[in-house]
């Protein structure tokens, strides 16, 4: 019985000394692709990601919906500030696609925690041009330059003056 109460002291404490250590305090991961920047109204963003799908339409091997974050925090703000643009491409072997177009469907969000009222704003590319280097068929880098002037949409109306927003992203396509 001596035996079995020594054997569980040195366990117990070991257990003890494990379940009360400190770990280091969670950081959520950062994201950061390197794969371009956009600028908007002349301040240039670093983009944080840029993802694609293909669309569901009769030429789905050369359609594109693009996915792209970009970070618009200033050195003088505390909180998340960023721009996200979701941009469908019919068909990137066109090389320049003209917008507004038809039945394509494109949107631009300003997020920014640092205003007390209206923290995201909706756009819509008015005018302008994104042009795509498209990737092999077998795979590879695609490289998208965008030059659009973007409105604000408020209930369904465009509101307020145009905007620019220009850059360019690059992505893999597998």
């Amino acid at each position: 019985m001596k035996r079995i109460t020594s054997l569980l002291l040195p366990a117990a404490t070991a257990l003890l000394l494990t379940a009360c250590s400190s770990s280091e305090d969670y950081l959520p991961p950062v994201y950061k692709c390197d794969c371009g920047t956009l600028v908007l109204d002349g301040d240039s963003m670093e983009v944080l990601g840029a993802e694609f799908v293909y669309l569901q339409q009769a030429d789905s091997l050369f359609s594109r919906r693009y996915f792209v974050t970009a970070d618009a925090r200033t050195e003088d703000e505390s909180d998340e500030h960023g721009v996200s643009l979701i941009l469908d491409v019919p068909n990137v072997q066109q090389g320049a696609i003209f917008y507004p177009a038809d039945g394509v469907f494109n949107q631009v969000d300003e997020t920014n925690f640092n205003v007390n009222f209206d923290t995201t704003q909706t756009f819509r590319i008015t005018n302008g041009v994104a042009s795509v280097l498209a990737a092999p068929l077998t795979g590879g880098e695609e490289s998208v330059t965008l030059d659009f002037l973007i409105r604000r949409e408020l209930d369904g109306e465009l509101v307020g003056f145009e905007r620019t927003l220009k850059g360019n992203f690059k992505l893999d396509i597998n």
